[in-house]
């Protein structure tokens, strides 16, 4: 071959290798992460809303990376689904083609690890007619708070104790040292051990809250029909102690000091304007190394401002609107369910049969703002149930807020076990399915996703419309998921299918 034809095939050879590499480099991954943002390989990734639909070869498997080459026949806007073992589904309901990474997040996991110990560090406790406890819970998150409902703080578990000859049964997350008050006669309490659970593996802090209330006064207030709302406000705190756990099964002897945090600042709360139809309740926390430790619960009436208990640090104010039950005799719930042996010592003067009742927060607003200075939280107005329609989920978005933005839509797919101990309900809810978007939608259409569902559990569909102040600072670029440390404002409500 003479010089010409070696020239030419030199030149061949460099056309078609940049080509590749241009051609190799303009090549667009989707690339599935989990939770610490290692790649996930295995992953299923449904583009549209069934195989084959809108185009053929719409389902992707990622490799060994954690990534998947886009489909050619990608052209529009779709929705994007991602399945793998061991992780929750995730949505994505509109996504244009082009380079993207989703995440996902581990299923919860399947039974609870129990965690037992005692309450300790008590001061000298003398007949006061102030009864004291501890209250024990897992320090909160963000994540925690969208799915807030009061056994959040109240354990839908019981233990059984003897107060003046009967069985009462006690939430098993407090611990009551052992004590004597005077109601007619003196009585003795005593449950030093408690016994709390939690749902995931890994490094978790148990907080424990010392808190009192007057015994007689309590009792009086339920004999008078008095709400749960109401009665909120009798409970005061004074002082709390963690303890960092590494959870990977059940733990016992895991005793909490309550004195190590004195509760010795205060936040303000100011409440908006709201119907009587509606009651607002504040939960003052502060967030030490990620978590949030629980300070006070108050009931706040409208237009009133109120002072919460905390102590130094990053306060916050987490704030909840929900609607009054018109029938007082369904609010002795858990919580308060101990204090019948006390009711029937008197059935004269008893105003309302004292029947356990869960108290529904399916319905809910809320509010998560910086405790500096005070809070003043406006809601975003309660909505209404999502109705699904074959396989679209029609929703009703609420109106913004002055000074607020939308952020997101949340839809989540919960398999909810129902179950009873003694004559308490409560349930257990397992994430199936999460669907983000970042903008609020009043209708989603479903991929054809199937679920193994079981007849004995109810499956619930839950809606979140998400918001922030128009001028928040440092907003994080959206992205599959929200980053929640964005999200000031929630208002939800769930359809059970």
């Amino acid at each position: 071959m003479g010089l010409a034809g070696r020239l030419f095939s030199l030149v061949a050879f460099l056309v078609a290798t940049t080509s590749a590499s241009i051609s190799y480099a303009q090549q667009q991954n989707l690339s599935v992460v989990d939770e610490t943002g290692q790649p996930i390989a295995g992953a299923s990734v449904l583009v549209g809303f069934e195989a084959g639909v809108p185009f053929e070869g719409n389902v992707l498997t990622t490799n060994a990376n954690g990534a998947a080459a886009l489909p050619a026949g990608w052209k529009d806007a779709l929705p994007v689904t991602v399945q793998a073992p061991g992780y929750i589904t995730s949505t994505v309901p509109v996504l244009v083609p082009g380079a993207m990474t989703l995440q996902l997040i581990k299923q919860d996991a399947a039974n609870d690890f129990e965690v037992r110990g005692v309450a300790t560090n008590f001061p000298r406790l003398v007949t006061d007619g102030k009864v004291d406890f501890a209250l024990l819970i897992p320090a909160l998150s963000r994540e925690n708070l969208l799915a807030f409902d009061l056994s959040t703080v109240i354990s839908p578990k019981v233990d059984v104790i003897t107060i003046i000859g009967n069985d009462v049964s006690l939430p098993s997350n407090i611990s009551l040292p052992q004590q004597t008050e005077n109601y007619f006669f003196p009585i003795e309490l005593n449950k030093p051990e408690y016994r709390t659970y939690l749902r995931n593996p890994g490094v978790q802090t148990l907080t424990a809250t010392h808190g009192q209330f007057p015994l007689q006064r309590v009792v009086s207030d339920i004999r008078a029909g008095k709400s749960m709302f109401e009665l909120i406000n009798h409970f005061t705190f004074s002082e709390g102690g963690q303890r960092q756990l590494d959870v990977q099964g059940n733990l016992t002897a895991q005793d909490v000091p309550v004195n190590q945090t004195p509760f010795n600042a205060q936040v303000a709360v100011k409440a908006p304007a709201f119907p009587a139809s509606q009651q607002m309740v504040s939960l003052a926390v502060v967030e030490q190394n990620g978590v949030l430790v629980p300070s006070d619960l108050k009931r706040v009436n409208s237009n009133q401002t109120l002072n919460m208990k905390s102590f130094p640090g990053n306060a916050s104010v987490f704030s909840f609107l929900v609607n009054a039950v018109a029938n007082a005799s369904a609010l002795l719930n858990q919580p308060f369910a101990w204090f019948k042996p006390l009711l029937d010592l008197d059935r004269s003067r008893m105003m309302f049969d004292p029947a356990v009742a869960k108290q529904d927060f399916t319905q809910l607003s809320f509010a998560f703002l910086a405790g500096q200075g005070g809070v003043a939280p406006q809601f975003l107005p309660l909505v209404a149930k999502p109705l699904l329609q074959d396989n679209i989920l029609k929703l009703e978005a609420p109106a913004i807020a002055a000074g607020l933005t939308p952020v997101a839509t949340y839809l989540v797919l919960s398999e909810v076990e129902q179950i009873m101990t003694g004559n308490v309900a409560s349930e257990k809810r397992s994430r199936l399915w999460e669907v983000w978007s970042t903008a609020w939608l009043d209708q989603v259409e479903l991929p054809k996703i199937n679920f193994n569902k079981r007849p004995d559990r109810v499956y619930r569909w839950e809606v979140m419309f998400m918001a922030r102040p128009v001028n928040f600072v440092d907003a994080a670029t959206p992205g599959s998921r929200v980053d929640l440390q964005t999200v000031t404002h929630v208002t939800r409500n769930a359809l059970d299918i």
